[in-house]
């Protein structure tokens, strides 16, 4: 079989193998050529990285420090006081080599364009990638294990692909692909990597929750809490919270969920004044026991947790009593939605599903580049978020838009009155709301029709990016864990976006 000749190059003595030409290497071409013309990036990553290998030597270094204190000292010898040690003193000495710099973005990028490198799916398809091994084979790097690549790319600040993000516009300004003078403005709901909660399940599993975490506490060095009769209170939760959906829908429905949530809300009762008689024991313990720093840290971040749990499970408890027993409106502000995502709220857009997770804010370019992404805390009203998305895509491009157009969501007179002010000059909002405040020869006129018609473009945004870079759901938790995630799919589909248009350029040419 003869190999192909993008793939061999044939030499006197060897066969070097170089870069398959394939759509995967274009991309990650198109990423590194970006760390060229902005050498900052890998000057930023790298004191990403220098900033967490120093985190983690003041903790060897706190824990050996007290490892030493515990040794007995001769009666001769005064003993030395210790002093603390600050990570922003300390410097790293030669080890074990780490990851570069260089590396580290491209699997960032990786991580990117796959939607995440901890799936199944996507370790295979790293282990078995020819182009990511040919990247790094080139640069004399053997393929990193997963915790080290994880641990590294985990290691960069959201401050930094902040500013990747914005080289890269800075990168298709100055390749001509987009003028960024027009701003297309929507918002999408993003899934959270949680379970859609119901009151019953969130108590049952509350209280699951702090059990296992009483029982565990000796491994973290303290005795554990007492065992009590919490495996029978527990297999009683679980089975009401069962009969509870199972009588959804059924008849005389309404009736017996309430007998099972009266049983279910007395036994989460019982557990919770067991588990509050228990908590000033075990804190106590936790304050006395002495114990490396390292595991001293994680026990007191585990009783924290602990403590958090239990004032989640006196809420779910208060405001679940009131809207079974007493039909109160509960608003979702008011709930706890998530066990494992504290800061995953309810979304709900227009007459879709709703889901419980994220509402970023995204602002698509004349040409189809996601210019603004903004990830707000919880379920932000669009037009609240008219202001911050504009002012956004002005930081990132220096553009003030010549036309910014969205929908009836983001209505909001005296923002749309401040940009164009400013310089705006087609500002259009659809619905009768934007009518309402936009002059009627400006809604009748063709540039507010055309401005109209080209909204929709922001939908169609969102519908790529949720079916081909995993944008309508997140694997990592926590707002500023999301933040990222989202930041990197977006600069994959940038990437790409260059690409095609790149493309379609030497078609014209041709």
């Amino acid at each position: 079989m003869t190999p192909n000749p993008k793939t061999f190059i044939k030499s006197e003595n060897f066969i070097i193998l170089t870069e398959p030409d394939t759509e995967f290497e274009k991309y990650l071409s198109e990423a590194y050529q970006l760390t060229q013309r902005e050498p900052k990036i890998l000057e930023m990553i790298e004191q990403d990285l220098q900033k967490e290998a120093l985190k983690q030597k003041k903790k060897r270094l706190d824990d050996q420090q007290w490892l030493d204190s515990q040794t007995p000292l001769l009666a001769d010898i005064e003993e030395m006081k210790s002093s603390e040690i600050s990570a922003e003193t300390l410097k790293l000495q030669t080890g074990c080599p780490r990851m570069t710099p260089e590396v580290v973005f491209i699997f960032l990028m990786i991580r990117g364009y796959l939607g995440g490198i901890k799936s199944q799916v996507s370790q295979i398809f790293l282990r078995e990638s020819m182009t990511v091994r040919l990247f790094l084979i080139h640069r004399g790097i053997k393929m990193p294990g997963m915790s080290t690549i994880l641990d590294n790319i985990n290691g960069v600040s959201n401050e930094t692909r902040q500013f990747i993000f914005d080289a890269q516009i800075r990168m298709i300004v100055d390749e001509n692909l987009d003028h960024f003078d027009i701003l297309r403005i929507d918002s999408t709901a993003v899934e959270g990597n949680t379970t859609f909660p119901t009151d019953s399940m969130i108590i049952y599993r509350l209280v699951e929750r702090l059990y296992h975490r009483g029982r565990s506490l000796h491994k973290l060095g303290i005795r554990p809490m007492a065992e009590g009769n919490f495996d029978f209170v527990i297999k009683e939760m679980k089975k009401q919270a069962k009969l509870i959906a199972f009588e959804t829908g059924k008849k005389d429905s309404e009736k017996k969920r309430k007998t099972h949530y009266k049983l279910l809300l007395k036994q989460a009762q019982n557990a919770y004044n067991a588990f509050l008689k228990e908590m000033p024991e075990i804190e106590a313990n936790a304050q006395q026991v002495n114990q490396i720093p390292s595991m001293k840290t994680r026990l007191i971040r585990f009783i924290e947790m602990m403590l958090e749990d239990l004032e989640h499970l006196q809420q779910v408890m208060s405001y679940c009593s009131k809207r079974v027993f007493e039909q109160a409106k509960i608003s979702s502000t008011e709930k706890v939605l998530s066990l494992s995502d504290p800061d995953a709220a309810f979304i709900q857009k227009g007459n879709r599903e709703a889901v419980i997770g994220y509402k970023p804010q995204l602002g698509r370019s004349g040409n189809g580049f996601i210019s603004v992404l903004i990830t707000p805390r919880a379920n932000a009203a669009d037009s609240g978020q008219l202001d911050p998305v504009v002012s956004e895509h002005l930081r990132c491009t220096g553009i003030i838009p010549y036309e910014v157009s969205t929908d009836d969501g983001y209505a909001n007179r005296p923002e749309r009155e401040k940009w164009i002010n400013q310089g705006v000059k087609v500002f259009s909002i659809n619905g009768s709301k934007g009518k309402k405040m936009t002059p009627q020869e400006d809604w009748d006129s063709d540039i507010y029709l055309d401005a109209r018609n080209g909204r929709s473009s922001a939908e169609s945004l969102m519908f790529h990016l949720k079916h081909s870079f995993h944008f309508g759901r997140v694997m990592r938790r926590g707002l500023e864990n999301v933040r990222a995630e989202l930041l990197e799919k977006a600069l994959a589909y940038n990437f790409c976006r260059t690409l095609e248009l790149k493309k379609r350029k030497l078609r014209q040419v041709a």
